[in-house]
């Protein structure tokens, strides 16, 4: 097995570990298997999310191959390379994450991640496969124009993917120091609150450090209700929300 299998193998595992463990909440479990309406969108929002993550790889790959880079690949150590190109996609992610929040058209294709009230790795999944595929398209390009080694972003995505199913986690996991660097479970869902701001970091804190959006979670906060204010207009349902950035429907998120 060559290296990126390696990784995405790993990244796999990591993964699927962290789903075997969410499987001890009662709550995720019925969220999975009980008839309703959240058990039929949470299977769609899964069903389709596939779809997507092939997009960005094969786009990836593409770029790779016919996308001119402004710096040679492999000029810089491994190491470096990694760290410069995890700063430069999550500086990225910080951005557009930021602005998803408060331009009212781009909300609509981001309030699907917020609409859950059960914190929960089901919100992995609640993402539009659109907005996903165009800004994970863009993402990637940028990351190869700039020169960074394939492995280099390889090893980013498998920091991201797992990351990101780690810190969706309805567990109150730690990493100790690290939740000062990592985005954790508790400072995810602070952003997940109905009164939440800030914490727009994808798997790491820097960038909100940096910008002053950062908001160490308290220890009430594992109770707080998340998902959007009471009165929301946003839909739920899987197909009201994919088609719901076609309606006349206006909305500011906070």
């Amino acid at each position: 097995m060559n290296t990126v299998g390696m990784i995405h193998t790993g990244t796999a595992l990591a993964m699927l570990g962290l789903i075997a463990l969410e499987l001890r909440s009662p709550r995720f479990r019925a969220d999975s298997f009980e008839a309703g309406p959240r058990r039929r969108r949470n299977w769609a929002f899964f069903a389709t999310s596939f779809l997507p993550t092939l997009v960005v790889q094969s786009a990836a790959a593409w770029f790779q191959s016919y996308l001119p880079p402004l710096v040679r690949p492999g000029a810089l150590p491994l190491a470096v390379d990694f760290v410069a190109c995890t700063l430069v996609a999550e500086l990225v992610s910080w951005v557009s994450h930021w602005v998803k929040h408060r331009h009212p058209f781009l909300w609509r294709f981001h309030f699907q991640h917020h609409r859950e009230e059960h914190f929960s790795l089901w919100m992995v999944t609640h993402t539009h496969a659109l907005e996903v595929v165009l800004s994970g398209t863009a993402l990637v390009a940028l990351l190869v124009w700039l020169g960074f080694s394939p492995l280099a972003v390889q090893f980013y995505f498998a920091l991201y993917s797992v990351l990101l199913t780690y810190h969706h986690s309805t567990h109150g996991y730690s990493l100790g120091w690290l939740d000062r660097l990592l985005v954790s479970p508790a400072y995810h869902r602070h952003h997940h609150r109905r009164d939440g701001t800030g914490n727009y970091g994808a798997a790491l804190t820097v960038w909100d450090v940096v910008f002053g959006t950062a908001h160490w979670p308290s220890p009430e906060a594992s109770i707080a209700p998340v998902g959007l204010r009471p009165g929301a207009r946003e839909p739920f349902g899987y197909r009201k929300e994919m088609l719901y950035f076609l309606s006349g429907w206006r909305r500011r998120s906070s």
